[in-house]
This record gives structure tokens, sequence and C-alpha cells, in this order.
């Protein structure tokens, strides 16, 4: 195929026409050349040229054949092919189970599944981490979801290579992929299928890296995401790749309810048990269950919030305002009490963080917190955030104690932590809600601070951009 290449070695050795030694990250050979090394990836690669024809049939019954399979695997047909236009995306090898030469989506996988899981070692992924190794396998059953899993990873790869082509193609997949959801969210027989679940949790993600326009659109596809799970019921969920998925879209659709004002349908026993009964695989028991229960607790977040946001509107004087304070007093106080337990119980099965040495001179943060384990991390900044949240309702009804302290020492933890959990392609996401919790309470220095960080994020994140931070709390 022209244009595509044969060697697996990094380009300047191509051109150079010498054996490269594809060390990782860069090779010898450009190293003792004196040249940067431009890397391995052969993703994507874009060319100008005439769209897609498709190839004279032999016959009308091998075409009837060859339509009916395809539309029994659900990949795309050379119709759908010919649409991409003018910038084309070429296979270097075609994979077994492809027969059409869009993109080279099944060996860029592999590539997006690595950086997606960085840092650390496989026992130690991120829940998010986990569910992109599914991609393999799912790619090529629908095409809903093909047209998700390019526009994805076309804008990754884009980003990453700042290739404008590969970010205008990933819109376009986009565009395609929207099209297509919303015939099979029309389709009876596709409509709950698990290959449409994850379309549209990916489609989420990809608002989440890509929109810097609208603030407001990752809440759009949440509330859809959210929508989705509650109709399929707790019944659907019984597979590894239903169940990894659900645990991804849940803290979507907590922070989805949150900032909405919606109720969180997840706050419920029926959804509580049926989590608490489906383990990820990797997860050791004691972790599992630990973390089930925080996140149990971590449903009735929403309706607290609700409350306390709800008497920001009202004057806290008169005499309707004093049974709302009262159940948010409540509220707030036995969400506390249920968490010291758990707190005492989770630091016995992942080891608290340690106080080290900023990498950088920080005048703010010269100690930072480093874990044991991404993971680990992960749940502590949550549990931050959810006793930031308790702290400033107590504070701000005067309940006794050291509320204000305890704010304050809840914020700067989550701050703390900035530096070891943004590691990596999924770090801005994972310390999404944790700063946004952050920053509510955060003074003038604290404020700046934050935004920064979030500045530097919204590079790679799109909704870390500060405009998405705009305080909401009293």
């Amino acid at each position: 195929m022209v244009g595509v290449p044969h060697s697996s070695g990094c380009a300047t050795c191509v051109k150079r026409r010498i054996k490269c030694d594809e060390r990782f990250p860069g090779c010898a050979k450009c190293e003792k050349y004196g040249k940067p090394c431009p890397g391995y990836d052969r993703g994507f690669k874009f060319i100008a040229g005439k769209p897609y024809r498709t190839p004279r049939q032999k016959s009308k019954t091998d075409t009837g054949s060859s339509s009916e399979e395809r539309s029994k695997t659900g990949s795309p047909t050379t119709s759908d092919i010919s649409q991409v236009g003018p910038q084309a995306v070429v296979l270097k090898e075609q994979p077994w189970s492809l027969t059409y030469g869009d993109v080279n989506v099944m060996q860029s996988l592999e590539t997006l599944i690595d950086q997606f899981s960085q840092p650390g070692p496989s026992s130690q992924k991120h829940l998010v981490s986990q569910w992109f190794g599914f991609l393999p396998s799912v790619y090529g059953h629908s095409q809903t979801l093909d047209a998700s899993i390019k526009s994805f990873a076309a804008h990754h790869f884009g980003k990453v290579f700042q290739n404008d082509q590969m970010i205008a193609y990933a819109r376009a997949a986009y565009g395609e992929a929207l099209y297509r959801l919303r015939k099979a969210l029309k389709n009876p027989s596709e409509c709950f299928s698990s290959h449409v679940f994850y379309s549209v949790v990916l489609l989420c993600l990809y608002e989440l890296f890509t929109d810097t326009e609208d603030p407001e659109s990752w809440m759009k596809h949440a509330k859809g995401l959210g929508q989705l799970v509650k109709i399929r019921g707790p019944e659907r969920y019984r597979n590894d790749l239903d169940i990894t998925l659900l645990k991804v879209s849940r803290g979507l659709i907590v922070m989805h309810s949150m900032f909405s004002g919606e109720p969180c349908f997840l706050a419920t026993e029926e959804w509580h048990q049926m989590m608490r009964q489906q383990r990820v695989p990797g997860i050791s028991p004691d972790f599992h269950n630990s973390v089930e229960q925080f996140f149990a607790y971590f449903t009735y977040a929403p309706s607290l919030v609700h409350k306390f946001y709800h008497l920001k509107h009202i004057d806290i004087s008169t005499p309707e305002a004093l049974p709302i304070i009262s159940a948010t007093l409540e509220q707030a106080l036995d969400l506390q009490s249920k968490l010291a337990p758990w707190y005492e119980q989770f630091s016995r099965i992942a080891p608290p963080p340690l106080d080290t040495l900023a990498s950088t001179d920080d005048p703010l943060y010269p100690i930072i917190l480093t874990y044991s384990d991404m993971n680990h991390a992960s749940i502590y900044c949550g549990y931050y955030a959810y006793m930031v949240i308790i702290h400033e309702i107590l504070k701000t009804f005067g309940y006794p104690g050291p509320q204000a302290a305890m704010v304050i020492y809840y914020r700067d933890q989550i701050c703390r932590s900035v530096e070891y959990s943004s590691v990596g392609v999924l770090g801005p996401y994972r310390l999404g809600f944790p700063l946004r919790i952050a920053i509510e309470v955060a003074d003038s220095a604290t404020r700046l601070w934050i935004l920064a960080r979030l500045e530097q994020f919204s590079k790679v994140y799109a909704a870390s951009e500060p405009k998405n931070y705009e305080p909401i709390m009293p």
C-alpha cells in the first residue's frame, strides 16, 4: 500500500535506511546521529488523495453474501468508508477481524491502552484505565461503538502528535458516532446492548477530553449516561464488561446529580447491593468491599449538597429555613459518623499517604503526599472531598468544633495530592471532583494555585478549563 511504512523502526532510521535498535523511548541511533528520536508510533497515517471507491464486484451472489456477513458482524460497509472524504486514514496491515481500510485502530489501541494505564504496573491500574483493556475485543462488532472508538483514539493521538488532521478526523468520527447512537437507541434490539452502553461512556469521556467551548457539554452526556444506566436497571450488569463500565460511569452520574440538582438514583440499597456483589477482576475482596462501602456513602453526597445549596437562596433566619437546616445538619453528622469507622478500616487496607518533598520549589505546598497505589490515592482524595463538604456544612451552621480548621486541612490534603495523582493521561480526570470541591473553599492564594494547575491540565483534558470551576456552593 502506497505511503505505508513497512519498518517498525523510527522515522529517522527509516529515512536514513539504517537498522533501528528500537530502544524505548528513543533509539540509540538517533542519539548518536545527534537528532531527537521521533518514536515508533504507526497508529494513524493521513494521506491526501481521492475518496475511497468501492471495488468492482465479481457477481451479485458474492455481493449479497459479503453484505450479509458485514450486517451480521456490524462492521461498516464500503458506503460508510466513502464518507470519510479526501483525508483518508489507512491501515498498515489489515487485522484479521477487519475488512475495511479507514483507520488503523487495532494497532493503535494497544498504544492507547498502555498510555491510559500509566503510571504504575498493570496490577495498579485505575478503574477507568481497566475498561480501556476491553477495546480490542469489542472493536469490529458494532458500527456505533467503532465510530466512538475511532473518534476518541484519533483525538488522543492528534493531541499527542499535535496533528490537526487527526483531530479533524476525530470530530468527523464523533459526528458519525452520535448519528449511529441515536439510531441504536431507537432500536429495541440494540438500545440496551453492552456496545451501546460502551459507546455512551466513551463519548462522554470524549467530551471531557475535547470540549473547550461548552462547559456544560459533558453534563449533557453524563445525564444521558445516567438515564441509560437507570433504564437498563440493576439486573443487566452481570458480565465483566458491563460491571466495569457501570463502575466507571457512576462517578460521572453522581457528579452530574450533584451539580445539576437532580436526585441520584444510585442512592438506593438495590443499586448498592448489586454493586457490592459484582467485583471487578484484579481487585482484592477487602479493597472491593471497602471501596463499595465508600461509594454507597458517596451516592448520598448530592442530596446533602442540594439541601446546602438550597439554603443559599433563602433567608436562613426565617422559620421555613429551620427544618432544612436541621435536616442538612442531621445528614451531615450521620455521614460523618459512618465515614469515621470506614476510614479506620480503609487505612488498614490501603496505607495512608506519606509526606514527601515536592519536586518543584512550590511556596504554597512544599511538602506533598505520595501514595502506595494510584487506586488508593483516588479513594483517599474522594474521601477528603467528602469531608470538606461535611465540615463546610457544619461550619456554616455553627456546629461546635474546629470545623473551619478541618475544612482547610482536607482542602490542603487534596492540593498536596495533586503532584502524585496528576501523573499520566488520566491524572486530571482522577482529580476532577476533588479539585472541584477544594476550589469551593479555597482562599485567594489557594484558588490561584488550583487555577494554575487546572490551566496546565486543560491542555490535555478540556474539562479542566478554569472557566468550568466557577463557585456554586454558598
